[in-house]
């Protein structure tokens, strides 16, 4: 059931820069992650979300137009803790850089707290 979210930073709100991943890149995503998960078919959803670099802030540095972060949000029904998630997270980082093009200290994963119990699909409660 995971779920992961990837957010880009584009100049504007209509922007035809490469910000956005395209169809093939989430795809690709999502199969990737789908295995690094060990998801069934349908398991794994990746989606994509643009926000504007104007709201987008780093303390104590001057944001570059090489700067390009991506934020990954992974929700899963269970995190694992320790050096399994760290693997995890590190893999997950390399295969969004290599996938969109991106460096990967500028790609941030985040975990959510495990989805069991919280997410519901068509009503039903993740057991």
């Amino acid at each position: 059931m995971p779920i992961v979210t990837i957010e880009t930073l584009s100049d504007s709100p209509l922007s035809t820069d490469d910000a956005m991943p395209t169809p093939e890149q989430l795809q690709t995503l999502a199969d990737a992650l789908g295995e690094l998960f060990g998801s069934q078919p349908s398991g794994t959803w990746v989606r994509a979300r643009q926000q504007q670099r104007a709201y987008y802030a780093e303390n104590m540095i001057e944001f570059g137009p090489d700067m390009r972060p991506v934020i990954v949000e992974v929700i899963k029904s269970e995190v694992e803790a320790g050096k399994r998630l760290a693997i995890e997270a590190a893999t997950v980082c390399a295969l969004v850089a290599k996938t969109l093009g991106r460096r990967t200290e500028h790609v941030h994963v985040i975990y959510q707290p495990s989805a069991r119990g919280r997410v519901a699909f068509g009503g039903q409660l993740v057991r």
